[in-house]
């Protein structure tokens, strides 16, 4: 089996044993410990947090992109090839519970998919 596909969305078979590519690729969401509902919050999503990912011409993550669990789209930054370390903060108001789901695009290994749950008080 493939590490990766260039069809279809990429995730992590196993989030307690990931694969050096799935360490590379796959978005990490940070999200502050307390979340209020109808109040703005901080989101960092990281790719190559795990392991560091080659950002280089010929290789590197082209953008990052954030969704909720329907599919809501709540930002997209696109990154310069020769970023050291593709990062990018977005700024979310969310009125109930969901499932952040952030989505990088590696110009050689595709597209890759890391969620984050978000409950709130």
């Amino acid at each position: 089996m493939a590490e990766f596909s260039l069809k279809g969305v990429n995730r992590p078979r196993d989030m307690d044993n990931l694969t050096d590519m799935e360490k590379k690729h796959t978005p990490v969401i940070h999200i502050p410990e307390d979340v209020r509902a109808g109040e703005p919050f901080s989101v960092k999503v990281a790719v190559g947090e795990l392991l560091r990912h080659p950002n280089e011409l010929s290789h590197y993550i082209n953008w990052i992109a954030l969704y909720d669990e329907v599919y809501t789209f709540l930002g997209m930054a696109t990154l310069p090839p020769v970023v050291a370390h593709p990062k990018v903060r977005f700024t979310v108001t969310l009125e109930e519970p969901t499932l952040l789901r952030a989505y990088a695009f590696c110009n050689l290994h595709g597209l890759w998919e890391g969620v984050r749950r978000v409950e709130l008080r």
